[in-house]
């Protein structure tokens, strides 16, 4: 009986706390439900403050790079704005540990009614990290002026991320 008591409070915890993990050689699929949305005040209009989506960005812990000395990063995907939205560019970066691994820069179109999408993708092969990789983040930031960055609405994020080590 307690066995099982004690195997019910662990399946709760486990439900409760659904912090995103990344283990090494897992691809990472990341939306626009998983990242925090950074803004800044555009405009005050009639004494409403508007803020525009200057930039998108999630970070989560990575398990099992102990003892690695270097990485493969490899991150593809697509990031399409609404139809009435602008031209638009982003770059996007990815980071661990704070330390910038690569990024790329990507531009949308919009032609004849319809946007085309964003898409970001590069491959680092041995990338040192001799300090191992506890932490991995992904930053999505809008290119242009900031009225530019304020009309132009990000419908969909699909990026995949992948990180492995060569054994």
């Amino acid at each position: 009986m307690k066995h099982l008591i004690a195997l019910g409070a662990c399946m709760m915890a486990s439900s409760v706390s659904a912090l995103p993990t990344f283990f090494v050689g897992e691809t990472a699929q990341i939306t626009k439900g998983d990242v925090q949305v950074i803004k800044q005040l555009y405009k005050r209009e009639n004494g409403v403050d508007k803020y525009a989506e200057v930039a998108y960005e999630i970070e989560f812990p990575m398990y099992g790079s102990w003892g690695l000395t270097e990485l493969d990063v490899q991150l593809t995907g697509d990031i399409t704005s609404a139809w009435y939205s602008s031209n638009f560019g982003m770059t996007v970066s990815v980071y661990c540990n704070n330390v910038v691994v690569d990024s790329d820069t990507s531009y949308g179109v919009r032609y004849d009614r319809a946007s085309y999408v964003v898409k970001p993708q590069f491959r680092v092969e041995n990338h040192p990290i001799p300090a191992g990789c506890e932490s991995v983040k992904v930053r999505m930031d809008k290119l242009g002026s900031l009225a530019r960055m304020y009309y132009t609405d990000i419908e969909n994020i699909d990026l995949r991320l992948y990180m492995t080590s060569k054994f």
